[in-house]
């Protein structure tokens, strides 16, 4: 009686695709769920002049009031008043006191936060964009 005999690459292609979903579920669980407690809410504030000044934002009229939402799991969205919009996206953690913020046009980003008491501050440490620097640099108060 013959032995039957599997290809090695086709072995290797079902142990891939059966590890694949696992992999990719436990990474999608992983991914937002170390976001910080404090992070969590509904936050505002106020672009100033001085704000689009010190970023050479184009695109972000000083004065728009802009709602930050976060919630457990990562998901976010932001929205401005004076007709600017909003995007939604997520906020992810990428140290202890750093995230990435991908809300608007994609890109690496990192951002030192820091919260007290009813006010999170937002520092960029890296963000070749703009107009999201005009906007999320500074003080925002939690609703």
């Amino acid at each position: 009686m013959k032995k039957a005999v599997v290809p090695r690459s086709l072995a290797v292609v079902v142990v891939v695709a059966t590890l694949a979903p696992v992999a990719s579920g436990m990474g999608a669980v992983g991914r937002w769920s170390s976001i910080s407690p404090k992070l969590v809410g509904n936050w505002t504030r106020t672009v100033s002049r001085a704000d689009v000044k010190r970023s050479g934002a184009t695109g972000i009229p000083a004065g728009s009031v802009w709602t930050l939402k976060i919630k457990k799991d990562g998901t976010a969205s932001v929205f401005g008043t004076k007709g600017v919009g909003g995007f939604d996206g997520t906020v992810t953690s990428t140290g202890a006191d750093r995230v990435h913020i991908n809300l608007g046009i994609p890109s690496a980003n990192t951002y030192v936060w820091h919260v007290s008491k009813q006010l999170l501050t937002l520092t960029k440490v890296k963000d070749p964009i703009q107009d999201r620097v005009a906007v999320f640099v500074g003080i925002w108060k939690q609703k």
